[in-house]
């Protein structure tokens, strides 16, 4: 006996016709991510439910539930995706301006970044606006220590050792950075290019007058502790 396409009207028990389930439809789990994520950085994360994820990405609260198990999960999930696509980038940035002279790496490494927030606004703003998950302190965690590294280089190459000092001029660095675009994408919706002048002119700025001494001081007081 034929079957007949997948696709036919299933007859129940009852002799009535149904619509055959389609499975091509689903939502799969990176579809969901990407409506939570619209979301999240539309409201923030303490103001995202379920019931607005599951209408902007076409789906139901049941299947949000099915495939995360909690709100707090899935919002977890979209923050750990965002924060490495965004790291992933910036460490192939950082790869890709070894070699050049400081200043120009320094200027590459805050135009990338701003690039990236012209190209995945949502994403950054997920990111950098979410405060009370620690995400912010995440992307700290994970691109400090890659600036620190440059930063020690590049004081070796002019004579001065500098060591845990160099964590905190990372921490400046990034910070100067992060914060403009943090008021760029969140607080005052200024213009991403401005924004990127604003920050580099600020990076270069600390790096030429930033003396090696202050930092080897730095570094002293911290041995006496």
């Amino acid at each position: 006996m034929a079957t007949g396409d997948k696709n036919d009207p299933v007859r129940t028990d009852a002799g009535t016709a149904r619509p055959a389930r389609n499975t091509r439809n689903r939502p799969t789990d990176d579809e969901l991510l990407d409506a939570a994520c619209a979301v999240i950085a539309e409201v923030g994360a303490e103001r995202t439910t379920m019931t607005a994820i599951a209408e902007r990405g076409g789906t139901t609260r049941v299947t949000l539930y099915a495939h995360f198990g909690s709100r707090d999960e899935l919002v977890n999930r979209v923050m750990t995706r965002e924060l490495d696509t965004f790291t992933s980038f910036m460490f192939e940035v950082y790869d890709a301006s070894e070699d050049m002279p400081y200043g120009a790496r320094a200027r590459y490494s805050v135009q990338a970044l701003f690039d990236y927030a012209r190209r995945h606004p949502a994403g950054l703003r997920v990111l950098i606006g979410h405060r009370e998950g620690g995400s912010d302190r995440r992307l700290y965690a994970a691109l400090e220590p890659r600036i620190a590294a440059r930063l020690r280089d590049n004081y070796a190459e002019r004579g001065a050792r500098i060591d845990a000092s160099a964590d905190t001029l990372a921490s400046l660095l990034l910070g100067m950075s992060l914060d403009v675009a943090h008021r760029a994408l969140i607080v005052d919706g200024a213009g991403v290019d401005e924004a990127c002048d604003l920050a580099i002119t600020a990076t270069l700025a600390v790096l030429r007058d930033v003396r090696p001494e202050q930092l080897r001081a730095l570094d002293e007081s911290l041995g006496r502790r």
